[in-house]
């Protein structure tokens, strides 16, 4: 009798709006941000959220909820500067299953969203401060 196989990772797919709200977000300055979640009946990433332009860092810090995962693309603002960041947050108190989900896709859609300027992932709150996001977003002095 053989021993039971690890199940494979799930591929998720994109839902058709996940660029097209991205595209809004960086060239079409529609939004300010989005947030992706999967659908787990469909298998798919899909729109949970959008940010309105103007909104405070603190909007976005409400979307970082304990025992869940999401994948966020926001704009932010460093020295004068708009920065896209593609963030990804899998609370440390998550389902392992669900951090898996979301780690696939992360890398789905850090392929498919071009132009994207800083990448930060966090499993903690204080993994993502505003000043983080500003140290991140601040070009390295040589």
């Amino acid at each position: 009798m053989s021993a039971p196989s690890s199940p494979s990772p799930t591929i998720v797919k994109l839902s058709p709006e996940c660029q097209q709200y991205y595209q809004d977000v960086r060239i079409k300055n529609k939004y300010q941000g989005v947030v992706y979640k999967i659908n787990k009946e469909i298998n798919q990433m899909v729109i949970d959220k959008t940010f309105s332009n103007g909104c405070n860092f603190k909007e976005l810090t409400e979307c970082f909820k304990e025992n869940e995962c999401c994948i966020i693309v926001f704009k932010y603002e460093v020295s004068n500067s708009p920065k896209l960041y593609f963030i990804y947050w899998g609370s440390e108190s998550a389902p392992q299953s669900d951090k898996v989900l979301y780690s696939n896709a992360k890398l789905t859609l850090a392929i498919t969203l071009k132009g994207v300027d800083v990448k930060i992932a966090g499993t903690k709150k204080s993994e993502l401060t505003e000043e983080i996001f500003k140290e991140r977003g601040t070009p390295k002095q040589a």
